[in-house]
């Protein structure tokens, strides 16, 4: 295992555009938005192309700015929620998430 340090004043003039162009903040294209305000999420590689900077620092950064971010009980319903999406897929081979659209479709 290896130990990387992350700059506090690196982290603290980029973060907040690394989490803006990651899927932190899911802006994508599923979304009922307008064209303009469409846009897909990231990778680390992508944001590290764009910023100028290494792949693996701005993976630190979004790592550190998500658990900043987001309080605990936000990980624990996220992770609530995707161990109840793999139950039911598991169970049903789809999951409850997306059972909605389905329906929605099949009713159209």
């Amino acid at each position: 295992m290896s130990f990387y340090f992350l700059d506090p004043a690196t982290y603290r003039k980029y973060k907040d555009e690394v989490l803006r162009l990651s899927d932190s903040f899911q802006i994508n294209i599923q979304e009922h938005l307008k064209k303009g305000e469409r846009r897909r999420p990231l990778s680390d590689a992508e944001i590290a192309q764009k910023l100028g900077l290494e792949e693996r620092l701005v993976r630190e950064i979004r790592v550190v700015a998500e658990r900043d971010f987001y309080p605990i009980d936000e990980w624990e319903k996220a992770l609530d929620f995707k161990r109840q999406a793999c139950r039911e897929y598991h169970k049903r081979g789809v999951s409850y998430a997306t059972e909605k659209y389905i329906k929605k479709r099949k009713n159209a």
